[in-house]
């Protein structure tokens, strides 16, 4: 799976955002106007995304198991996606109130997408091929859509680092997930 973007939560990275912005400077805050300039420090940050890039192995050594962001796949103009995720960081609450919606989460986003029904999901992944993010035990959890417009949920087996880098076997062996361990069932999505 050609990984293309990731979305990361710089309210998560504690300042690590800058190190991204510095070593990636492909990026753009979902943020725009005030505020982008008052919320900069906790706003989404969509990045292009080159496996087995510097920038990659950057995300696999400070971001393994810190629920930084999510990863995506999108053959679409980079500025219809940004367009598109724009569309649902502020959603109406139960009780009809404005609430920043934090779907770049991973613990957020693997919790929500399976609450969807067809028509939200495909709402909601529009350009978007596949979302991707670590999941509890460590293996990365890939989300699709299959032809009538139900979830697919894929656990890879992978880990951070070797889904990132095609060329695993350079990864640390602290980066990469037990060999013997068995990846979780794919309709279990708890933090």
């Amino acid at each position: 799976m050609e990984i293309n973007f990731i979305l990361l939560d710089a309210a998560r990275m504690h300042g690590d955002i800058h190190g991204a912005r510095e070593l990636n400077p492909d990026h753009s805050c979902l943020y725009e106007g005030d505020s982008e300039r008052f919320l900069s420090a906790v706003a989404p940050w969509l990045f292009s995304m080159v496996p087995g890039s510097p920038f990659a192995q950057w995300i696999t050594e400070r971001g393994t198991a810190q629920n930084w962001g999510v990863f995506l796949t999108c053959r679409e103009d980079p500025v219809k996606l940004y367009k598109h995720l724009r569309n649902f960081l502020i959603v109406k609450g139960e009780d009809g109130h404005e609430v920043y919606f934090r779907y770049y989460d991973p613990r957020v986003l693997r919790i929500f997408l399976p609450t969807c029904e067809r028509e939200q999901l495909r709402e909601f992944f529009g350009p978007i091929g596949t979302f991707a993010a670590e999941g509890t035990d460590g293996f990365v959890v890939e989300f699709s859509l299959n032809e009538p417009g139900e979830l697919r949920v894929h656990e890879t087996g992978l880990s951070l680092g070797e889904y990132l880098d095609p060329q695993a076997s350079s990864i640390p062996s602290e980066t990469r997930a037990p060999t013997a361990a068995k990846p979780k069932k794919d309709w279990d999505f708890g933090y």
